[in-house]
């Protein structure tokens, strides 16, 4: 089985929380999570795995119900 850098990214957004996941630009074999709030700093989180930033992404999306 080959293996592809994530061709795409996934961005959630809800009342000014936006949450996203996509490759780094620099090395496409690397992910990155993003999470950004209205009025403040973004939180940038690198993944070497696809899955890892997968599990990032939903449990950041997750947190937004606390």
């Amino acid at each position: 089985m080959a293996l592809r850098p994530l061709a795409f990214g996934a961005r959630f957004v809800d009342k000014g929380r936006t949450v996203r996941v996509k490759a780094k630009a620099k090395d496409p074999k690397r992910y990155v999570v993003e999470v950004s709030r209205a009025g403040q700093k973004t939180r940038r989180r690198e993944h070497a795995s696809l899955g890892s930033a997968v599990k990032d992404f939903a449990s950041a999306w997750r947190a937004r119900l606390n």
